[in-house]
């Protein structure tokens, strides 16, 4: 240890101000590192404690450990928060949550069928604190989903199974969805004046500390040997069905048809009474002379009535059966072809079958432009 004489002492003290502390930290240092680590590393230690860091989408709970327990009137929200390191802030998250839950339950016939479903739901973030003292961490399961259960089990039992075939999914949302909101309506926001009343318990308050934001049915399953059943029971309905729908066609085709005859009866009546032999024979010379304007090959025999081909032979002819060769028996007498004469070329043809008189010259064949 060095010892400075008295005048160097004398001489200190009449030192400047700025001096003497140099010389003192100078003398000291070592301990002031000392206690400048110490103190450091006990911030350190104990910062975790004493600053609190709310993530996003959370609230934390207070509790107090010499001041009263957990603080159910006020939440720590989003940020960093400074406590006291013996006290403890437990995070609740407060974002929209959704479990998937299946439940075994009985239908009305007393048969077993499984539903799954799918709830929505959130914490009120001012009760928070309350949802902590009375419930815990675990609220889910104590509270929300035995709730849901009970829904469940209420609506299946009404119903039999073959009937969620033919219920809408929308309609069992619907009931499970507003008996779960009567269960659990909408919370108050401002918990400020609450007071929790001795012997309270969560069952009193679940309704106030979380929101039920939707209720989903995934899905509804039976025994294998039951869902066949079931599915050849709606298979056969559907048959069914279809056989009333094929009756139902058929009486339309029928009536479809009766119509179309009635309509082609009278088209028959109207068309009778205005076809004439005049009109029948200016159609048959329109054929005709289609014919002969044909470009392809063809051979017209033209001995009916009024100079018409064979095939359009109409009128008192085609009743009497009169061909080309002028009578039914396919010859003419000769009295009668001497007491009529020839009309127009289908009368030159229709002589051209007719045997000659006896003792008469043959006569000359006919020119081209009889033909």
């Amino acid at each position: 240890m060095t010892t400075l004489d008295p005048s160097a002492e004398d001489g200190l003290a009449r030192a400047p101000l700025p001096q003497r502390a140099g010389l003192w930290l100078k003398r000291r240092s070592v301990s002031i590192y000392a206690v400048t680590l110490t103190l450091i590393l006990g911030f350190l230690a104990i910062a975790p404690a004493v600053f609190v860091e709310v993530p996003s989408g959370h609230v934390g709970v207070l509790w107090l450990r010499f001041f009263g327990g957990t603080v159910t009137d006020r939440v720590y929200s989003e940020g960093t928060h400074l406590i006291f390191p013996w006290d403890r802030v437990t995070m609740y998250d407060v974002r929209l949550r959704t479990d998937t839950r299946t439940y075994e339950a009985v239908a009305a016939n007393g048969m077993s069928m499984t539903v799954t479903v799918a709830l929505r739901y959130r914490v009120n973030p001012p009760a928070a604190g309350l949802l902590h003292k009375l419930a815990g961490d675990d609220y889910a399961e104590k509270l929300v989903h035995p709730e849901i259960a009970s829904l469940v089990y209420e609506f299946v039992s009404k119903h039999n199974p073959e009937n969620f075939y033919s219920i809408n999914r929308a309609d069992i949302q619907g009931f499970l969805l507003t008996e779960a909101r009567r269960q659990f309506p909408a919370p108050p926001t401002d918990l400020q004046a609450l007071k929790l009343p001795p012997g309270a318990i969560a069952d009193d308050y679940s309704s106030v500390m979380i929101r039920v934001e939707d209720v989903l049915v995934a899905g509804v399953s039976f025994p294998p040997l039951v869902r066949q059943a079931i599915d050849r029971k709606i298979e056969q309905q559907q048959i069914m069905e279809e056989y009333d729908f094929r009756i139902a066609r058929e009486a339309k085709e029928r009536d479809r048809k009766r119509i179309e005859a009635e309509g082609v009866r009278d088209f028959q009546d109207i068309v009778a009474r205005n076809i004439t032999p005049e009109y029948l024979r200016l159609r048959g010379i329109e054929a005709t002379r289609a014919f002969a304007t044909s470009s392809n090959a063809k051979t017209i025999i033209i001995g009916g009535r009024d100079g018409l081909p064979v095939i359009l032979n109409t009128g008192d002819d085609a009743k009497s059966g009169t061909g080309a060769s002028g009578t039914a028996a396919g010859t003419a007498a000769p009295h009668e072809t001497a007491a009529k004469e020839p009309d127009g070329l289908a009368g030159r043809l229709s002589t051209l079958d007719e045997p000659p008189p006896e003792n008469s010259a043959p006569e000359a064949p006919p020119d081209t432009a009889g033909r």
